[in-house]
């Protein structure tokens, strides 16, 4: 058995040379400099997948929340036609000033048609009578990376709605062109 010496207090420490010997340092070097353009390379091939799948969960967000924006204008419409506020131009642009995400570039059409008439008074347009609102917008892209892709692709959202009260309280609504006479419905275009 081997026992080991101590050396006496205040007497230095042996050194030991734990380099290892060159050509060893040179091996090593080049190995991580080689990992390192491996990593690069691996960047370059992931980067384009990962912007790719960033920007389609931002622009699908954003083509999501159009949607909603087109569905809340019709619904803000047909609630407008049902108590007639208006006539067609005022629906449609209560319509367009109540859709918030909806740039000013995109063209959205508003159409208001007659349906059914009154189940009391056949042929008018009054308390019961039936029509659909229908809201349609061209979608856009926020960051332009999908332009190729949403180019012609529509929003909309159609919405049936009866006559809950006629101007004045009595007589067709202000909009009505009459389901008989084969009424195509009136359009509106956001300025």
């Amino acid at each position: 058995m081997r026992t080991r010496s101590r050396p006496a207090a205040g007497s230095p420490r042996p050194t030991v040379d734990r380099t290892p010997p060159k050509s060893e340092n040179s091996r090593r070097d080049k190995c991580a400099h080689s990992e390192r353009g491996a990593s690069l390379v691996e960047f370059a091939i992931v980067l384009p997948l990962l912007l790719a799948l960033l920007f389609g969960v931002i622009e699908s967000s954003f083509a999501f929340a159009q949607l909603n924006d087109v569905r809340f204008g019709a619904r803000e419409g047909a609630r407008a036609a049902a108590v007639d506020v208006g006539d067609v131009s005022t629906i449609g642009q209560l319509v367009c000033d109540r859709m918030d995400l909806i740039l000013p570039s995109q063209s959205v059409t508003v159409i208001l048609e007659a349906l059914d008439s009154s189940p009391t008074n056949p042929g008018e347009g009054s308390v019961g009578a039936s029509a659909r609102l229908t809201v349609t917008a061209d979608l856009r892209t926020l960051t332009g990376f999908f332009n190729a892709i949403f180019r012609s692709v529509q929003l909309s959202s159609a919405i049936e709605f009866r006559v809950e009260q006629p101007a004045g309280g009595a007589g067709d609504a202000t909009w009505w062109g009459g389901a008989s006479s084969g009424f195509p419905g009136d359009r509106f275009v956001c300025p």
